[in-house]
């Protein structure tokens, strides 16, 4: 295993540099980008090797992208699918993800209209209203997906951060009995699930072991619970991936397969048995150590990513974990009646 030289946070989309920094206004609810058409193979991110991937899996990029000024000088508070500056933002977690589930999947990911990273510093009833468009996005290229690509597969449903919250949703709003009966699980990185949307909606079913299907995968990573993130502090789902267990029950270092880095070039360094943790039941939250809080902070989302939150590496964490994880889960769905 190589050892990593290169600072972490340079793998994550969210650590975008060269970000604007310009205030979404209210009155801008409606001003959008073109559309996607899910027709135009541009639209979509996926994988070139297929062959021999028991599954698929539909993947929902996090947010990579900040508000940005149009020609005329208005804040736009949308991803422009179109733009290639934004495109490679995005790409950044794409690769990772299909990095990640690549080895038992073919990789779909649909460029969507995401709501930029300035959208997430306001108001819940601000941040609600755009992402009304951006799901938009997302539910019709689901369907299409489904209608053009799935082919009667079994899937994963698969997001992180923006990309989490659309899963969730997919869930709750979209996915019919049949879709369902045909999902692998739902891997939800870096989101929350609160108590009334559990009793609410029935296919939202936490994970409580390592290889359930039809199961919501879900972890937020904090070195201490003072780190939290605002926006997930009424979660109540967790599991932890060192060990695929809902107790407090310690991981040790040794549980962790390889944290995983990818550098611009697309080398990977990798840490074996660095990372351990454990689940706190009152924030429902993996409080891992190991780490230097340090190196992993980002100044420009502190407000809602506090030093020692780990948001931004959920992936990148527990990569090798995840990744047989994965594979467990799709020989665990063959085995229980639908062959992948």
């Amino acid at each position: 295993m190589k050892k990593r030289t290169v600072v972490p946070r340079m793998a994550a989309c969210m650590a975008a540099a060269g970000c604007l920094a310009c205030t979404p206004r209210p009155d801008n609810v409606a001003f959008l980008p073109e559309a996607p058409d899910y027709a135009d193979s541009c639209m979509w991110y996926r994988s070139a090797d297929t062959v021999g991937r028991r599954a698929d899996v539909f993947y929902i990029a996090p947010t990579c992208v900040w508000s940005w000024p149009d020609e005329r000088g208005d804040t736009c508070c949308y991803m422009n699918v179109r733009d290639a500056s934004q495109r490679a933002a995005v790409d950044g977690s794409n690769r990772l993800a299909a990095a990640l589930f690549g080895e038992s999947c073919r990789f779909f990911s649909p460029y969507y209209r995401q709501i930029t990273m300035n959208v997430w510093f306001g108001p819940v009833t601000e941040i609600d209203a755009r992402y009304a468009a951006a799901h938009g996005d997302i539910v019709r290229a689901f369907e299409y997906y489904m209608e053009h690509f799935n082919e009667g597969r079994p899937f994963l449903l698969a997001g992180h951060s923006q990309g989490a919250k659309a899963v969730v949703e997919l869930l709750k709003h979209t996915l019919t009995e049949e879709q369902y009966d045909r999902m692998v699980a739902a891997y939800v990185f870096g989101f929350s699930i609160d108590r009334s949307e559990l009793s609410e909606y029935p296919l939202l079913k936490p994970a409580a072991d390592s290889t359930d299907c039809g199961v919501v995968v879900c972890f937020n990573s904090v070195s201490d619970t003072g780190a939290v993130s605002p926006l997930f502090r009424n979660n109540a789902v967790c599991i932890n991936p060192l060990n695929w267990r809902t107790d407090t029950a310690y991981a040790p270092p040794s549980a962790n397969a390889g944290s995983v880095f990818f550098r611009a070039s697309g080398v990977s360094d990798t840490l074996v048995g660095r990372v351990g943790g454990r689940i706190d039941t009152v924030s429902r939250t993996l409080v891992i150590d190991g780490l230097d809080d340090e190196e992993y902070y980002i100044p420009s989302i502190g407000a809602l990513f506090p030093k020692g939150n780990y948001h931004v590496q959920e992936l990148n964490l527990y990569f090798l974990n995840i990744q047989r994880n994965i594979d467990r889960r799709i020989a665990a769905f063959g085995k229980s009646g639908l062959n992948p």
